[in-house]
């Protein structure tokens, strides 16, 4: 072997290192709570250059009805039922805290809800962890204060999913107005301003 070939061709212990960091830092970010938190970090920053942005077209006539039976119970346990929120604008989400684009997602919902609070916009967050003191430990920890609850009993299929997160918004006549699987940055203007055609509100 030529001493050019000898010079270019790479050690394979080098080879073989970074690989193993690449499989390692994989590990880490698919099987462990902090991979979790980096990989929400990661899809935040990619929900704040404006790529992914939920639909705010609605056609009333064509809209799919919305139910209202669906009983909830808050984190700390207190009963509560989407039947009580008839007539109002509702955004309801389905979130995990092991669901990366989630917890991506849920600092723009926060913002779209001290935005949106005071308009009549209700907002229902359903957490599906299977523990939810887990889910509970983690708003307190990120100081979230939109509401979140669990399901009791069974899911309408309207709001069946296979993807999390997945969020529809129920406009005041029962009509399901929008509805957006996967992560998206709720805290824009035109979200905002969506919102409050729904609810016939003036932005402020």
């Amino acid at each position: 072997m030529s001493k050019q070939a000898k010079k270019t061709r790479r050690p394979r212990i080098r080879t073989i290192v970074e690989w193993s960091v690449f499989i390692l830092f994989f590990l880490f970010l698919r099987y462990t709570d902090q991979g979790t938190t980096v990989q929400g970090w990661m899809q935040q920053a990619v929900l704040a250059t404006g790529l992914f942005q939920a639909n705010t077209v609605y056609v009333a006539e064509e809209a799919e009805p919305a139910s209202y039976q669906l009983a909830l119970e808050t984190l700390d346990g207190r009963p509560d039922h989407l039947s009580a929120y008839e007539g109002k604008t509702i955004f309801l989400n389905l979130w995990a805290t092991w669901c990366a684009p989630c917890l991506a997602e849920m600092p723009y919902i926060q913002d779209l809800y001290e935005e949106t609070k005071d308009e009549g916009v209700v907002f229902i967050t359903i957490a599906t962890d299977d523990d939810l003191d887990l889910s509970r430990r983690y708003m307190e920890s990120k100081e979230y204060t939109f509401p979140a609850y669990r399901v009791v009993g069974p899911m309408p299929p309207v709001y069946q999913s296979p993807t999390l997160p997945t969020t529809w918004v129920i406009s005041p006549e029962g009509k399901i107005a929008t509805v957006h699987a996967g992560m998206a940055n709720y805290a824009t203007r035109g979200f905002r301003q969506f919102l409050r055609d729904l609810s016939n509100v003036q932005a402020p």
